[in-house]
Parts: structure tokens; sequence; C-alpha cells
């Protein structure tokens, strides 16, 4: 009897992808913090799009306000409707809504700005934050992007990955340097993570910005995987920071427990694979 043909799930969805709204959606995501305006040929050239094809995507992106022309200039930057969209996203997560009394209380508690970050990829995003009202505070967006490996928030939740995990989102093992602290390879990185893992926290000074410290504290969901990470932030040098991780541990546990987590998950198989 013939075998049966084995199905790859990858191939099969690849026949329902549109081409023209993948090379849309690439256009999108061409735009960074560090390019906030592009035009078209230098776009084409990215993504070995005709130029003509990227001309026509992207008067169709600034039709649906996802893309607007920079005055004066034949560039284009993201429009409105992008932000609209993320905020959209961050208001239907129900971690954001659970974590905001939560963060106020964090931040009322201490006296500091909170925020609550999710990971991309290799970066964190912030999605919710509790501004401090004294005259040091945050000046982190809602939105703000930040490399994982090279922040507080990000090594909290870097911290659950399996080794493979990790490799899959550093394939190269080199990482940019941001500061004096920031780890350089991967496998600088795995030992910081570790250590990370066991103290169930993550406190530094100056490790991403200088004069600013941190901690940070995993949010696992009901599976018991590391799906958000909420800090403080303070002047260095200016308190006590240990006095403040109980706090901050807490306020991570509440909001773990809100979303159904359990300490009993066996720690072990979490990070087996």
């Amino acid at each position: 009897m013939a075998k049966a043909a084995t199905l790859d799930p990858s191939q099969d969805a690849e026949r329902y992808i549109v081409p023209g709204l993948q090379r849309g959606l690439q256009i999108l995501r061409a735009f960074d913090r560090q390019r906030l305006q592009l035009g078209a040929p230098e776009i084409a050239r990215e993504l070995g799009i005709p130029r003509s094809t990227v001309f026509r995507l992207m008067q169709t992106l600034e039709y649906m306000g996802l893309l607007e022309k920079v005055d004066h200039s034949s560039e284009y930057r993201l429009g409105i409707g992008v932000l609209s969209l993320g905020f959209e996203y961050l208001a239907s997560m129900e971690v954001t809504e659970l974590a905001r009394p939560i963060l106020d209380r964090l931040r009322d508690d201490t006296g500091f700005s909170s925020h609550l970050a999710i990971r991309d990829g290799s970066n964190i995003v912030f999605v919710v934050k509790s501004a401090a009202k004294a005259a040091f505070a945050s000046s982190v967006t809602i939105g703000t992007r930040f490399p994982a490996h090279a922040t507080i928030l990000g090594r909290v939740m870097l911290a659950d990955l399996t080794d493979s995990e990790l490799q899959g989102i550093y394939l190269t093992g080199k990482l940019s340097r941001y500061s004096d602290q920031t780890p350089e390879t991967l496998s600088a990185l795995k030992k910081i993570l570790e250590e990370d893992d066991t103290r169930g926290y993550a406190m530094s000074a100056a490790y991403f910005e200088h004069g600013i410290g941190s901690i940070a504290a995993p949010v696992r969901d009901s599976s018991g995987r590391v799906i958000a990470a909420i800090n403080i932030i303070f002047q260095d040098g200016k308190v006590e920071k240990e006095q403040y991780v109980d706090r901050v541990l807490q306020a991570a546990s509440d909001l773990s427990r809100q979303l159904n987590y359990h300490p009993a998950v066996n720690k072990q198989e979490r990070h087996t694979g």
C-alpha cells in the first residue's frame, strides 16, 4: 500500500499568501526608529521589488492612512493609521487592562514610574506605563521599542527561553553593545540569564542608559510561560534599590495570578527542549 503524502503546514499556508498584501506589509516594516523616512527607490532596492510596484503600493498605503508624504520631499513616513492599529491591538490585550491598576499601585508604593513590556522577537515593546509624579520620571512612551538583550525587562523575558529558542532569535551569536554592561555574545547573555532565572528577577544600574537603574520581574500566564515583564525605574545612586525588589515581585505575582498562573507549574518542564 502506498504511503500517504506527508503534508507540510508551512507549504500549505504559503498557497494562500497574497503577494501584494505581503509586499505592502513589508514596506511598513521597513520603517523603524533609525529610518523614519524612506522613499520608493530605497525600499525597492531593499525588498527587491520593481520601483513602479513599490510606488503603487505606497500610494495605496497613503490612501489608507498608513503612510503619509513628507512635505517638500518624495519620501514617506508612517501615518497615524499605523498608530491607531497599534493602540487597538494594545487595548485588545487582556494583560494590559489587568496590569493598569497593579502598575498604579506599584508606582504609588515606590514613588517610581512603572511599566509593563512584552517581547517582540529580539526587542521589547512598552505597552503600559504608570508615570511617577516626582521630578524624576520615565520618558518612555507606549510603543517604545528597545533591544531585549540590553534591557532589564528584556532579560527577565529572555531568561524563560530554551537554548534553541535563544539561538533562533540571535542567529549569529553576536549582540549589539549599548553600554559597558551589555553582553556582546549569546554565550555571555546566557550566563546573565541563568543568574536572572535563578534569582527570579533582574536588577541593575545603568544597564541600558547612564544614570538610570531598574528592577524587573517576569509575568506568567496559565501555561507558566513568561509573556511580559514589570519594572520600575529610578535615578541610579539616589535610592537603596534592594528595598523595592519585593514590591516589584509582588506586582508581577499579582498580575500572573490574574492571568491564572499557578506557581506549581514544574519549572524544569518549561526549560526542556
